[in-house]
């Protein structure tokens, strides 16, 4: 990961954006999106905006051979719903130093059986 920007609205909305170099896109895509909405909703707590868009420009985007029947079996799902994501009212970065992940709620989140893949690197 190079960079991240946010982008903020007239209307007080907030759209993050960020720069990966290289991606393990069965792996470690799913952790850096769910992990940048987060960061985009903190960030959107301390300054009282609204979350709008994720976006993202991937360099090396790569599916891993070891990682092809994974891939092809998570294809085959059906979406569930997204989920909400609950987070502590923040007012200041000290009230954001004292938090744990225990103090996070996701609310409706629905998920399939786990998908073991191998995790490769520089593979």
């Amino acid at each position: 990961h190079v960079m991240f920007q946010c982008y903020v609205t007239s209307k007080g909305e907030l759209d993050l954006m960020w720069y990966q170099r290289s991606v393990d896109t069965f792996l470690g895509l799913p952790f850096n999106i769910a992990s940048y909405a987060l960061l985009s909703h903190i960030i959107c707590e301390l300054t009282g905006l609204t979350p709008r868009y994720l976006k993202c420009t991937l360099g090396d985007v790569h599916v891993y051979e070891g990682h092809l029947e994974a891939v092809g079996e998570l294809l085959s799902r059906e979406p569930k719903e997204l989920p909400q994501i609950r987070i502590p009212s923040l007012k200041t970065l000290e009230d954001l130093k004292r938090l744990t992940a225990k103090d996070f709620e996701l609310v409706g989140y629905e998920s399939h059986g786990a998908i073991k893949a191998p995790l490769s690197v520089g593979v």
